[in-house]
């Protein structure tokens, strides 16, 4: 194998694909980064055994070929490499890469052992989002995501998917997140993505932006941006149904400035930071303030008020500070609405009504989002 490449170009394929390089020491293959080399093609893959990576760049192929090679410091290189052309040759075992007057010769793994990749139907119905509501999704729901792999059906993004609308769903049983976005060119399925795979996804549509492609199957996902491509298993088991747990109804409705209360929770949960469990701040709400609260005589006590308008009777409620300023930091609008029932019910966390729609009716379509926290017992 032999070629030529833009050492850009180069240096981007690898670090994208070391992103889902493995590290089970069982099986040392999943270490390598798999390169290939068909003609002026350089095709690139890495795999974890959850997510499987997968692109191309354009290169001078001087002689077709296939190697697997150390994923962590094949980018170790690469990302040192001078500002020139890189020319890579195998021989026996050994890459030689040469860039500028730096020279590399780095040890080949055999290329054997490296697992085939899943590959996507190649007749299944394909969505396309733009990379930036897509990115916005992910990053308003995965969040809320499970991270204890006792649970494995909370540690996924649940996918609900029809013709007119995509609906992703987190939770890890102590708060939800819900955004539904339309779309024109889906399926009737519902599908469980990790996790990880979901924020693997949505960094790949913050970098490289225009459009993503997902093709939604009964046993993975794919989602595709132009010359790459993310495939991952899907989560075994039934997720919840989480529906039931929104309220049908509410008793009281506070709007509040979304920055400034999520400033305010940050800066009043402070004095319970030092403590082994989590100190909730108590929300105070009457016509036109909320009292913010945290700590106790033991620890230290902190409060701060801000503007509110409640509509309805006063209210005292307390939420873990980090799942309240989680939702805040999700909302991203200007002002939010947070509806309640009583202190022992879930609250709902939406943005303003004013907020939820960036310019005219015409220019994009409307995405729905909601942020369901329980509340603590104080």
């Amino acid at each position: 194998m032999k070629f030529r490449a833009e050492r850009s170009e180069f240096a981007d394929a690898v670090m994208w694909a070391q992103r889902t390089v493995g590290d089970r020491a069982t099986l040392p293959a999943l270490s390598g980064i798999k390169l290939r080399v068909d003609g002026d093609r350089l095709f690139l893959a890495s795999t974890n055994l959850e997510i499987d990576s997968a692109l191309s760049v354009p290169v001078q192929g001087e002689r077709d070929g296939a190697v697997l090679v150390l994923g962590k410091l094949l980018a170790d290189v690469v990302r040192t490499l001078p500002n020139a052309a890189v020319t890579a040759e195998v021989t026996a075992d050994v890459l030689h890469l040469t860039c500028g007057r730096a020279q590399f010769d780095l040890r080949l793994m055999p290329v054997e052992d490296f697992p085939a990749l899943k590959e996507p139907s190649a007749d299944g119905a394909v969505a396309v989002m733009k990379a930036e509501e897509f990115a916005r999704t992910v990053a308003q729901v995965a969040r809320s995501a499970s991270t204890d792999d006792a649970r494995p059906v909370l540690t996924g993004v649940n996918l609900e998917a029809t013709a007119g609308s995509l609906t992703a769903v987190a939770t890890d049983s102590y708060r939800l997140a819900m955004r539904t976005v339309p779309w024109d060119q889906g399926a009737d399925t519902t599908v469980l993505v990790p996790r990880r795979a979901m924020e693997q996804a949505r960094h790949a549509a913050e970098i490289l932006g225009s459009e993503v492609s997902l093709l939604l199957e009964p046993a993975q996902v794919t989602f595709s941006f132009s010359d790459r491509r993310l495939v991952t298993r899907l989560i075994e088991g039934k997720f919840p149904d989480v529906r039931q747990l929104i309220p049908a109804g509410f008793e009281r409705r506070l709007t509040v400035d979304r920055a400034e209360l999520m400033e305010v929770v940050k800066r009043v949960a402070v004095v319970g930071d030092s403590n082994t469990s989590v100190t909730p701040v108590t929300l105070h709400l009457s016509a036109d303030t909320v009292l913010v609260k945290a700590g106790s005589g033991e620890i230290g006590q902190a409060e701060e008020a801000l503007p509110g308008a409640l509509e309805g009777e006063d209210l005292q409620i307390a939420f873990n500070p980090r799942y309240l300023a989680d939702g805040l930091d999700a909302a991203g609008s200007e002002r939010v609405v947070l509806e309640f029932r009583d202190e022992l019910k879930p609250a709902v966390l939406r943005p303003a009504p004013a907020d939820a729609e960036a310019g005219p009716a015409s220019s994009r379509p409307e995405a729905d989002f909601l942020y369901l926290l329980m509340p603590v017992r104080v």
